[in-house]
């Protein structure tokens, strides 16, 4: 007989988190891009020049310094349990859902100032896009599982 693990994801908390989260994100990616601009020179897609390589590296950095601790608010009153790696996946799979709707809808959807094509956002930005993609996927397990190795040797450094 096949165990079955039913996974209880706190969905108004997880989105009120991702909501939170690209907000802030995206307000100090502004923030930077209008910075670089004003020090080297506008981050340009078609030309891959210093600032926009420095941009995106500091927009994965955004990204990990983001999700991250958003992950760890989201699991702040749930410390102790040690089988969150279900409701972690599917929180991170929500994370990565959203991000990738919300980017198109304000990005390659709507006619914005913000507007680039969905070559250039989904071409043109390889590979940082997927690579911030793949921390809104991934950061709630690597807190899951890291607060599950510290719990673990906090336990056994007590026995």
């Amino acid at each position: 007989m096949e165990k079955t693990i039913q996974v209880k994801l706190r969905y108004r908390r997880a989105i009120a988190l991702f909501v939170l989260g690209y907000i802030v994100i995206s307000v100090l990616g502004a923030g930077l891009a209008m910075l670089l601009g004003a020090l080297m020179g506008p981050p340009s897609i078609e030309t891959h020049g210093p600032s926009y390589i420095l941009y995106e590296n500091a927009l994965v950095a955004l990204n990990l310094l983001g999700w991250i601790p958003l992950s760890l608010l989201y699991f702040k009153d749930r410390k102790n349990e040690l089988n969150l790696r279900g409701e972690s996946l599917a929180l991170g799979i929500l994370w990565l859902v959203l991000a990738v709707i919300v980017d198109y809808v304000l990005f390659v959807f709507v006619q914005s100032p913000f507007y680039i094509s969905a070559h250039d956002f989904y071409i043109g930005q390889f590979p940082w896009i997927y690579i911030i993609y793949i921390i809104a996927l991934v950061s709630p397990l690597c807190t899951t599982e890291s607060g599950k190795i510290f719990h673990e040797r906090s336990v056994a450094s007590h026995s």
